[in-house]
């Protein structure tokens, strides 16, 4: 599924463009926003989950502090967010490989082979059409 990056003030007024009759949604217009975070480059590509179930799981209460600790602490490597968190290395990038693929997470290249997380997305809306299957 396609992403649009944009500020929520951009979303809202194209929502309510649509609501008003004044924008005509295309077929391959992105159906999910990601209001990226100040000052670091968004990541290029596609969100996409499975389910909006498996989007909602991602975006757990647990996963959703993992990213405020990311954006604030700023890490040097997955290996140090591993102390900070105090959870596994493995399950941990098992997450933050999924966040990347989501599109809200970029591991960059960090000292020697490691990897920095850094949080690319401040906010995700999603949009659900009720009517369509």
């Amino acid at each position: 599924m396609k992403h649009k990056t944009g500020s929520f003030e951009q979303f809202k007024a194209m929502t309510l463009a649509v609501v008003r009759g004044g924008h005509k949604r295309s077929a391959n217009e992105p159906k999910i926003w990601v209001e990226a975070v100040e000052g670091i480059e968004p990541t290029k590509g596609n969100i996409q989950f499975h389910s909006l179930e498996a989007g909602v799981k991602l975006l757990s209460v647990k996963n959703r502090e993992l990213l405020r600790m990311i954006a604030k602490r700023q890490p040097k490597s997955v290996s140090a967010l591993a102390l900070m968190t105090g959870r596994a290395e493995q399950n941990l990038l098992r997450t933050l490989r999924k966040l990347t693929d989501a599109g809200i997470v970029r591991l960059d290249q960090g000292e020697g082979r490691a990897f920095k997380p850094v949080v690319t997305a401040s906010k995700v809306h999603f949009e659900i059409d009720l009517l369509r299957g």
